[in-house]
């Protein structure tokens, strides 16, 4: 088989996906407008299957579990979608009540006005628009490093502030993206999908009973061992539970 033919194969296949995709998507929303929404979360979940990451989808998943009477499962969708859109007013809403109306309040850390505006202002942009900002910077050095080569006349002072610019644009970038990157990947965090879960002081059903909590309770995972995962509360309480108790955002 040809390189060519496997290109346009693999093109196809994509396309086909894609189209796929969009269909089982349209699909769930029929399903949800009429109120069968068992049928709407297993559509939407083969879209998930197909590996569409997107906050629209994710946010009716929310939706769907909400409606289902599944506030684990939804504040778990919420969650993701607004990692992915953090700015979207209807996911930062919904996500919201749905933390207000579940059994289990979030005690907030307490913090200086200042310091909040600086985590704030540090995680305002996505990934993905750090990405593109960073790629941006990078493309105008090479088109003013190439256009340099090509044209052999004295460098201006335009030529150089369009490089420093760059420059510093894809070095910022660059470096907002990996810090940003290295602290979503250390900091794990999930939500509890069962009704009711006891953490333990030891990854054992036998250990000695710390606290209790309710689905859609946010935890930070600290480590893991076979079917128990350590969790830490936003208080510090940390205590042993089940994997399959939590799903991770």
């Amino acid at each position: 088989m040809s390189r060519a033919l496997c290109f346009v194969l693999l093109w196809y296949a994509g396309v086909s996906a894609q189209t796929a995709a969009v269909g089982l998507y349209n699909e769930a929303n029929s399903h949800y407008r009429n109120g069968d929404f068992a049928q709407a979360q297993s559509a939407y979940m083969q879209v998930v299957d197909s590996g569409v990451k997107d906050a629209r989808l994710f946010y009716n998943l929310g939706n769907t579990h909400f409606k289902m009477q599944r506030l684990g499962e939804a504040i778990l969708w919420y969650e993701r979608a607004y990692r992915l859109d953090p700015r979207d007013e209807d996911i930062a809403a919904n996500l919201l009540f749905a933390n207000q109306v579940k059994a289990d309040r979030d005690e907030e850390e307490k913090g200086n006005a200042v310091t909040d505006f600086v985590i704030d202002a540090f995680f305002f942009p996505t990934l993905s628009e750090l990405s593109l900002f960073f790629a941006v910077g990078w493309f105008g050095l090479f088109v003013l490093g190439a256009w340099r080569l090509l044209n052999r006349s004295t460098v201006g002072s335009l030529w150089l502030v369009a490089i420093l610019v760059c420059g510093g644009v894809a070095g910022s970038c660059g470096s907002w993206l990996a810090l940003s990157s290295y602290q979503q990947a250390n900091a794990v965090s999930a939500i509890v999908v069962a009704e009711m879960v006891t953490a333990r002081s030891g990854p054992d059903a036998s250990q000695t009973e710390v606290f209790s909590m309710h689905e859609g309770t946010k935890v930070r995972v600290v480590r893991s061992e076979g079917i128990w995962v350590l969790v830490r509360l936003q208080n510090g309480l940390g205590g042993w539970v089940q994997t399959e108790q939590i799903e991770i955002i």
